[in-house]
């Protein structure tokens, strides 16, 4: 896959959201930021249901989204950090 990263939880065998490992830095943590940041504003929106509100699949499909959005989050940040240390390194 030329060193490109698959995003987690590809339903499929072949996945086609890949992470570029050499894209630039702040671009990689705009991505990450992005995706947490919508599900800080999910888990908000969340935060203001009451039991009497929210049903089972409205609780499902929320949850299948905020595993969604920080996977993703978490996958860019890994390799943002990969990314800084390599640099890191490079300065000493």
């Amino acid at each position: 896959m030329n060193g490109y990263i698959p995003l987690p939880h590809t339903p499929a065998d072949n996945p086609v959201l890949l992470i570029n490992p050499h894209a630039p830095l702040v671009e990689l943590l705009a991505c990450a930021d992005q995706r947490i940041r919508a599900l800080h504003k999910l888990m908000n929106s969340l935060s203001c249901m009451t039991a009497q509100t929210a049903d089972a699949s409205d609780l499902f499909q929320i949850a299948d989204i905020a595993s969604l959005l920080l996977g993703d989050g978490v996958a860019l940040l890994d390799v943002a950090q990969g990314q800084a240390m390599e640099r890191a390194d490079k300065a000493f």
